[in-house]
């Protein structure tokens, strides 16, 4: 009853401001700057905006043809470049394909806020998957343009899926968390500022100058080496619980991720009791380096003539990026084809097959007992 008393009474007042009244409220209430952002209480969690990232990513999926399917990417990009390129929807509606180079792992923004965009590798390899393929996502100039009534629309029944407040998934919010990220890792605000896009008015002072080349290199130093959780483990697959199977005394849970991946692990039942896991849940799955087994080649998951005694129940193709070595182990990173970057430690020794390198096609292999889940 109060609250709809206060609103009548908010309501009232804004009536009866003048034009110049509310062209003041607007400026000083409705533009924030970035301290402001680290402040503001409408932000989605990291846990919410995975498990948004990944309902959006099973409903594309879950398309039946490709006049279904069409749309339903282009909802899962504009997503993407506005909770990891924290992009004004006008800026997303205007890119082309060119803007998007997703080898340097930027997006180039043109116009008024005209600035180069740096993405994680992670989000660059994921967008690389779609985009690349002709067959998926057919380009024919426009990359993401669409009515913003549709977008609005879309966030909010994501939203509403996902068990989020009524309104809060917005492109502002998801801007608004993207900066709120970024702040909590230590990152200057004026160099946030440079990130979203923002420019200091004629006598505002909020909004800190700073040189827009050094921000640029720190941001994209920060975000290429921006990790999920903070572990001892190399492997961090973060997503939600999609099944529950037991069998005995052991449960099998299956962990779908946002780019894709179903990761499976073989836990107790006690265990399983004590972390009180249950389906839709989101959990981290972590695998050491030691335990990852990698195949030269492409296999079929679950096995094949190469891998006949099936050495892992969790089986993906990717090619290797960079191989590091001593003289007793070699660091072999591996970029998955969703986007993901797994890393095996091998040990060295005289009857070892050929050494992989950069470029080599390999099978990422790891058993279920191997994967730790855990709650962030």
């Amino acid at each position: 009853m109060e609250q709809s008393e206060t609103r009548e009474h908010l309501t009232a007042f804004l009536r009866s401001c003048s034009a110049a009244d509310m062209a003041f409220l607007r400026r000083h209430l409705l533009r924030r700057n970035s301290q402001a952002l680290l402040r503001h209480n409408m932000r989605i969690s990291p846990q919410e905006l995975l498990a948004v990232e990944s309902r959006f990513r099973e409903h594309a999926a879950a398309a039946r043809g490709p006049r279904e399917r069409l749309p339903r990417l282009r909802m899962w990009l504009i997503f993407i470049l506005l909770r990891y390129g924290g992009l004004r929807l006008f800026e997303i509606f205007a890119l082309s394909p060119e803007d998007l180079d997703l080898q340097a792992c930027v997006v180039r923004v043109s116009g008024v806020y005209a600035r180069e965009v740096p993405l994680p590798r992670t989000v660059s390899r994921r967008l690389r998957s779609v985009l690349e393929n002709p067959v998926l996502y057919p380009v024919n100039g426009n990359l993401a343009h669409c009515d913003a009534s549709y977008v609005r629309r879309s966030l909010q029944e994501c939203g509403a899926a996902c068990g989020l407040p009524k309104g809060l998934l917005s492109a502002r919010t998801l801007r608004y968390s993207r900066a709120v990220e970024l702040g909590r890792q230590g990152i200057p605000l004026s160099v946030v500022d440079v990130f979203l896009g923002r420019r200091a008015n004629a006598g505002r002072r909020c909004i800190m100058r700073c040189d827009p080349r050094e921000a640029w290199n720190l941001l994209r130093e920060q975000l290429q080496r921006e990790l999920p959780v903070k572990t001892s483990a190399r492997n961090v697959f973060q997503g939600r619980i999609i099944s529950l199977r037991q069998d005995g005394l052991l449960v099998e849970a299956v962990l779908g991720t946002a780019g894709g991946l179903s990761v499976r692990a073989l836990i107790t039942d006690e265990s399983c009791r004590n972390l009180a896991i249950s389906e839709g849940m989101l959990v981290n799955a972590s695998v050491k380096a030691p335990w990852i087994m990698l195949l030269p080649g492409k296999i079929h998951e679950g096995g094949s003539a190469a891998n006949p005694s099936g050495l892992g129940e969790n089986c993906f193709p990717g090619f290797v990026e960079q191989v590091r070595e001593d003289a007793t182990a070699r660091e072999v990173l591996v970029a998955l084809s969703e986007g993901s970057q797994v890393c095996a430690l091998l040990s060295k020794g005289p009857s070892e097959d050929k050494p992989l390198r950069a470029g080599d096609t390999v099978t990422v292999l790891f058993k279920a007992f191997s994967v730790i889940l855990s709650l962030d």
